[in-house]
């Protein structure tokens, strides 16, 4: 995530760029503005445009009012005259609807996100929010010393200072800056100096660091040989060594700028390690993958044998095979093998055996069997209702609460924007009725 311009920098840039897309919901006094970037999964700042011109006919909106824009070429917008309280924004197009919970819009405040968009699901990478001279900024930390100067860190490609006066907190305690690992989501407050931000709290909100960074995109400033190469796509820099794994029928051999290049990785300072590559060198773009796959299948999921990791499905009538390189995916959201239950509508990707089988790289459940278990972890939005029956939206699936759920924390703390996890049974017409909500 590599990138070292700022991210409000590169928002008053949008701002200028976007002018003008929401005639019809001008600025009000005691209103807020929120620009917009879309960019690649995994990619927490807006150097690297383009993203959203991908969905064509794409639009921004936010619920219950009339504030609208047009998501442009460069993937951006700018929604002008947003209500104070929580917003719930929508993204809307002929081939793709999700939404994403803005929590406590402030009046005069202006919110800088950038997302990223899966299947049906919109992911925050990072935010930056500014009310008169203070600023907020949410994202994962991308470097620490010795890759910067001490007491500062890299977060959302902004670089944030810390001394004597940062309060450091943790889960409700108190923390220091040596708690601090890159790979952690963080929420800083402070005040801008130049393109810096003069930290004074960061709050560590998820300690988790190995969740696996999706990046997929064309190969430039490619050096280096197997024992030790790097790369970046879209700007964003990529090392590999000897226990990289290739897969897809793929091989290091294949790898050369100007292709295109599918990288499953881990942050690290300043750079993100390779654990997995496919190349394509074809990249004739046939399938919304990007990627050329030799078979694409999608069908119910009738049988399951074998054991994790090598299981053999039926789906639709067509024997799949899985391994240590099968990614499931639900809406974006990766999942274990573990996950998969008979009825589930299942779209495979992968190659076609000798025996007309079908060695599935990727595993994107469509639709889960009603009555079965369910999970998923995701932004919250659009919450309605009271404690303990709600209603919200979690990766463009539709959740429902009731007196049997348990709420961790208590569930009148929770609201839209939060990231949860949910285990639940799905319901007639898809609906989920949760049995857990775990704030992460």
């Amino acid at each position: 995530m590599r990138r070292a311009s700022a991210l409000l920098a590169v928002f008053a840039a949008l701002v200028t760029a976007c002018g003008g897309k929401n005639p019809s919901s001008p600025s009000a006094a005691d209103s807020a503005t929120i620009n917009g970037a879309i960019v690649a999964p995994g990619q927490s700042s807006s150097n690297s445009s383009g993203a959203g011109g991908g969905i064509p006919g794409l639009a921004v909106s936010v619920n219950g009012t009339d504030v609208r824009a047009t998501v442009d070429g460069f993937g951006r917008f700018t929604l002008r005259g947003v209500p104070p309280g929580d917003a719930e924004l929508s993204f809307n197009s002929p081939s793709f609807n999700g939404s994403l919970g803005v929590p406590a819009v402030q009046a005069n405040e202006t919110i800088s996100l950038v997302v990223s968009l899966g299947d049906s699901q919109v992911v925050v990478e990072s935010q930056a929010r500014t009310t008169g001279s203070q600023e907020q900024l949410e994202g994962r930390v991308e470097a620490l010393p010795p890759e910067t100067a001490a007491l500062r860190l890299v977060v959302g490609g902004r670089t944030v200072a810390t001394d004597s006066a940062t309060v450091f907190t943790t889960h409700g305690g108190p923390a220091t800056f040596t708690d601090l690992e890159v790979g952690q989501r963080v929420h800083v407050k402070g005040q801008a100096s130049g393109p810096v931000l003069l930290a004074s709290s960061v709050n560590i909100q998820n300690t988790n660091t190995d969740l696996q960074i999706p990046i997929n995109g064309i190969v430039s400033g490619f050096t280096g040989g197997l024992l030790s190469f790097q790369f970046t796509i879209d700007g964003r820099l990529i090392k590999g060594d000897t226990n990289t794994e290739f897969f897809g029928g793929s091989s290091f051999a294949d790898l050369a700028n100007g292709v295109r290049a599918e990288v499953k990785g881990e942050q690290r300072n300043n750079f993100v390690y390779a654990l997995r590559i496919h190349v394509n060198v074809a990249d004739d773009d046939d399938d919304d993958t990007g990627n050329d796959e030799s078979a694409s299948i999608e069908g119910i999921l009738n049988a399951i044998g074998g054991g994790v990791p090598s299981l053999v499905l039926d789906v639709g009538g067509t024997v799949v095979r899985t391994n240590t390189s099968t990614e499931v995916q639900r809406r974006g959201d990766v999942q274990p093998l573990t996950v998969l239950q008979l009825g589930m509508t299942l779209h495979v990707v992968g190659d076609r055996q000798a025996d007309s089988s079908i060695l599935a790289r990727k595993l994107q459940i469509k639709g889960d069997a009603v009555g079965k278990l369910f999970e998923i972890e995701g932004s919250m939005g659009g919450v309605k209702g009271s404690c303990p029956t709600l209603s919200f939206g979690v990766n463009g699936f539709d959740i429902v609460t009731d007196g049997g759920t348990s709420f961790s924390p208590a569930c009148s703390q929770l609201k839209s924007g939060n990231k949860v996890k949910v285990n639940g049974v799905v319901q007639a017409g898809s609906t989920v009725k949760a049995t857990s909500v775990v704030r992460q």
